[in-house]
């Protein structure tokens, strides 16, 4: 469940998300910086949207304050890793 719904029901996030899945060609951007592919699945906010900070558009909205991630990627930057994930350097 989104903990900020009024930020994730705005149409002005439905097209900045649209915008950077667009501009990331659908991949994961971390695991793109470590040469890997795997398919995006979050939008997430590089600073982290808060309470206080959630009506602020450079915070909330802005492009270069989000970032796609894959779900493990995402995961692991909110500290909600419960498995062990092993990344082969190919």
């Amino acid at each position: 469940m989104a903990r900020h719904p009024e930020i994730y029901a705005n149409p002005e996030w439905k097209k900045v998300r649209r915008f950077v899945i667009k501009r990331a060609n659908g991949l994961c951007e971390e695991c793109t910086r470590q040469h890997r592919i795997e398919a995006g699945k979050e939008v997430d906010h590089i600073i982290e949207l808060t309470d206080e900070n959630k009506h602020d558009w450079n915070i909330a909205y802005n492009p270069d304050n989000l970032q796609l991630l894959c779900s493990t990627c995402h995961n692991i930057k909110h500290g909600r890793c419960t498995g062990l994930h092993f990344f082969a350097d190919i």
